[in-house]
């Protein structure tokens, strides 16, 4: 990421160089210099864009993901942070239209892919985003495909899949995938489809690895209740009610009772 005092000096000048139109009267050069700077004037909002869209700060990452479409809307990546932001104001119809049109400009971009994967998930569109999701994890530039396998498996799960789930959490552990999701998703996907002690050894690897989560604990919860491991069970309700009293699942288990 470009420092941000770097790219707010760079679009100030950009701002201040002016736009010239195919229409306007000046020769061949003049506008092809023109189209450069407006491509360099929507990467630099769009990096913008994506910083501010990291620091939480939503509304002026919007109107710089707008401002660099207003420079280029030919820049795929300007489309893919303007589709990553309506997704989270919850503007589905135009995070997809977003979507749609990033992977028109940029079809090899296995990042954009993924996250687009992740949208037609969230929508419930399981067919289309594990469409998605297969053309990052098979890109075999794609350097981080356990990413995509990891979100693959989560889909599975959506779509009440847990043999395919299972599948994907296990290619994606075996190159080398590092984040919880990845050992959470084999406990919870073992567990789904009966592999009760297997799914004990892999909570007991996550637990071994990552803090516990109210949706992990939830997970540890009820593999103790299949292995029928009172003292795992209780430990893990203890846990849950301890660190995080307010959480639904901890709420669940009060609705539920002791057991």
């Amino acid at each position: 990421m470009i420092g941000r005092a770097l790219l707010l000096g760079l679009f100030a000048a950009l701002a201040l160089s002016g736009c010239v139109t195919p229409g306007a009267s000046v020769g061949d050069g003049a506008i092809e210099r023109s189209v450069g700077q407006n491509r360099e004037a929507a990467k630099v909002n769009t990096e913008l864009a994506a910083g501010y869209m990291q620091e939480g700060q939503i509304k002026v990452a919007v109107e710089k993901a707008r401002r660099a479409l207003a420079f280029d809307d030919g820049y795929g990546p300007a489309h893919h942070v303007h589709a990553l932001l309506m997704a989270r104001l919850g503007e589905d119809d135009k995070a997809r239209d977003s979507f749609a049109r990033a992977v028109r400009l940029d079809p090899d971009n296995s990042d954009l892919a993924n996250n687009y994967g992740g949208f037609l998930c969230s929508q419930g569109e399981f067919d289309q985003a594990q469409a998605m999701f297969r053309r990052a994890y098979d890109d075999p530039l794609y350097e981080t495909p356990e990413f995509a396998l990891v979100n693959s498996g989560r889909c599975y799960q959506e779509a009440g899949q847990s043999a395919e789930a299972l599948d994907q959490f296990r290619r994606a552990l075996d190159k080398g995938a590092r984040q919880p999701g990845a050992l959470l998703g084999l406990a919870r996907a073992l567990h789904e489809t009966g592999a009760s002690q297997e799914a004990a050894e892999a909570m007991r690897r996550y637990e071994s690895r990552h803090r516990h989560t109210p949706g992990s604990l939830s997970v540890a919860i009820a593999i103790d209740k299949a292995m029928g491991d009172e003292q795992a069970l209780k430990n893990h309700r203890l846990i849950l009610r301890g660190r995080f009293p307010d959480s639904p699942e901890a709420k669940a288990i009060e609705q539920g009772g002791s057991r």
